[in-house]
């Protein structure tokens, strides 16, 4: 029994006895199906720092048990945390951080501040906030300084004063203040220098005496690249791009510093074997940059501009002539530096086992041109992507032998049909979008062993069109998500200013854009017309039998009531044009919310503490 002390509360204990059971308190709680998203959701963020929870919740596969959770002395960091700006923890229970009350502006870091009650912050009788007295706010203040210090002290170690040419270009793109939290993940740290009383430390290049590489990024950054190297090619989903015909996106210095493509240099010219082979391997969401050094920069002459000579591109003009070739020197240790993370084709070699896995089998007989078929093997013609554009066409179908035995491994989902019918199954290529999904045709006898052979993994357009697999499910239910995206586009396009005043209703517009970009295909977006009419069928198909994708078609019938309920929101989005967190449309537009009865931040509300 619990009862309140004069000091402290008091504990007695009534009763005790010995059991089998096991230790720890088991707690089922029904919840309505409209209270889901919002118990979920409370979920992530009141129980974030607790580490003797453990829970089941099915319908949000993001709340797992197994999430990270680490602790400084000033600070904490859990996985789970919805919160994306800093907040506060008291003794592992959080609470938002009203910035506006604290004087200053957001801070953009899923960090809590660690307090316990003895060090002078409190809650308000509700529980629902903290007093923000005198005093809690120059705590809070205090505390903020303090992990500023921290991040700031862990940014400056990560800073390589030495050939990090990376450091220094991110840095000059403004977007290099990033640090790794303890579970490999990025934050920015931009909301949080200006509270440090540490300074931050500038990335420089160590060997530069002459060149100034800052200014001469700012000046002319394109020409830096175009001067080391020309582009050759791209690759991404699986397509060899000429990147010589037209602009690349992604093909920038800047861009190809942040790791977030792969460049592969040659000298003289790219083997079909090494394409092949490094299209097999590479990541279809990461581009693929193939690359030839460029032609040797000579010095040129005052009288004719030029940017691919030394004295036009260094402005040499504004150095003494007996400094060009220590100037010209230093930039070709940059060029150096962006270089040596380049993969070496010429030096490339090519694994055995691939090799041979594309050796053909010779014929068993002498006397026949065509290769005997062998055991457990069909012929069919595949789906694969296109090389160069062609109207009303999604994919070419090329000649391919499947081996029975090795079919059933593989990890993805299989739709075939009569070689007549491939004009289908383009259709459905140009739909499947990012889906683990391919189409083949057969001839009539290979059908019949297909059939025959029922392998999991392999099923007939007919049966896919039945709806009862998720490929089928997951493409159609993008479909509808991105036609309310058309219609909504200033209200999709404005998720951002939304969260401003409503995160729950920003977060629930991220997710359904999340989705369609996960699983909408570029070749549905094309608008080729068999593509919109299998599209158009298959909706047909999936709300005759409701064949959608569970809780995000949920969200998406969800969201449409909310736009049609609330008609205020698009008319108010589409006349406000884009603005910041500062501007006074936010609080017109939380006037409106308020109007209509509609939930939004905690902090446009005027609680008294």
């Amino acid at each position: 029994m619990m009862y309140e002390g004069e000091d402290t509360n008091t504990i007695d204990l009534l009763y005790e006895k010995e059991t089998t059971e096991r230790n720890g308190v088991k707690v089922i709680i029904p919840v309505k199906y409209g209270d889901r998203e919002n118990f979920c959701r409370k979920i992530k963020e009141q129980l974030c720092y607790f580490e003797s929870v453990y829970f089941d919740v099915p319908v949000d596969t993001s709340i797992v048990n197994d999430f990270f959770i680490t602790r400084h002395e000033h600070f904490q960091f859990s996985e789970l945390a919805s919160d994306r700006n800093m907040h506060i923890c008291l003794d592992d229970v959080y609470y938002p951080l009203d910035f506006s009350k604290l004087g200053i502006s957001s801070v953009s870091i899923p960090i809590g501040l660690r307090f316990s009650l003895t060090d002078g912050i409190y809650p308000t009788p509700n529980r629902e906030s903290i007093r923000y007295t005198k005093e809690a706010k120059d705590i809070i203040l205090k505390k903020i300084n303090d992990v500023a210090d921290y991040f700031v002290d862990l940014y400056n170690a990560s800073v390589n004063q030495g050939d990090d040419i990376v450091s220094v270009i991110n840095y000059l793109e403004g977007s290099g203040r990033y640090v790794t939290m303890a579970n490999g993940t990025k934050a920015s740290i931009d909301d949080l220098i200006k509270y440090s009383t540490k300074s931050l430390f500038v990335p420089k290049l160590k060997g530069l005496n002459l060149l100034d590489f800052n200014a001469l990024y700012k000046r002319d950054k394109s020409m830096i690249l175009s001067n080391v190297v020309t582009g050759k090619y791209s690759l991404k989903y699986k397509r060899f791009t000429d990147i010589e015909k037209g602009y690349c996106w992604g093909w920038t210095l800047s861009q190809l510093c942040k790791n977030k493509s792969n460049v592969y240099i040659y000298e003289d010219k790219l083997s079909a074997i090494k394409k092949d082979y490094i299209k097999s391997i590479a990541d279809q969401n990461k581009y693929q940059f193939f690359v030839k050094k460029a032609k040797p920069m000579t010095l040129g002459v005052a009288s004719k501009y030029d940017k691919s000579t030394y004295y036009h591109f260094l402005d040499l003009k504004h150095h003494p002539k007996h400094l060009w070739r220590g100037v010209i020197k230093e930039f070709q240790y940059v060029a150096s530096l962006i270089l040596k993370d380049f993969v070496n084709l010429d030096e490339f070699v090519v694994p055995q086992h691939f090799i041979d896995s594309r050796k053909k089998v010779k014929p068993t007989t002498a006397t026949s041109g065509r290769r005997t078929k062998l055991k457990g093997e069909v012929f069919g013609k595949e789906g694969i992507a296109l090389e160069r554009w062609s109207s009303g066409k999604n994919c070419k179908f090329v000649p391919v032998t499947c081996n029975l035995e090795k079919l059933s491994s593989e990890k993805y989902l299989r739709v075939y049909a009569h070689h007549d019918d491939y004009l289908k199954l383009d259709a459905l290529y140009g739909c499947a979008g990012m889906q683990k999904l391919k189409v083949i045709t057969f001839s009539e006898r290979d059908l019949k062993i297909i059939k025959e052979a029922n392998i999991h993994n392999m099923i007939s357009y007919e049966e896919f069109m039945s709806g009862k697999c998720k490929p089928f499910k997951r493409i159609v239910t993008a479909y509808a998500i991105k036609q309310l995206c058309v219609e909504q586009r200033y209200v999709f396009d404005k998720r951002e200013q939304i969260g401003y005043s409503s995160v729950i209703l920003s977060e629930k517009l991220d997710r359904l854009h999340t989705y369609v970009r996960n699983n909408y295909s570029s070749g549905a977006a094309s608008g080729e017309a068999p593509t919109k009419a299998l599209l158009e069928q298959m909706l047909a198909i999936a709300k005759e039998k409701n064949l959608f994708d569970g809780i995000i078609y949920e969200e998406f019938l969800e969201m449409t009531n909310i736009l049609q309920s609330n008609l205020f929101i698009p008319t108010f989005l589409r006349a406000a044009g884009y603005y910041r967190k500062q501007d006074d449309l936010v609080g017109v537009f939380n006037t409106l919310f308020k109007y209509h009865k509609f939930r939004i931040n905690l902090e446009h509300y005027n609680i008294n503490n």
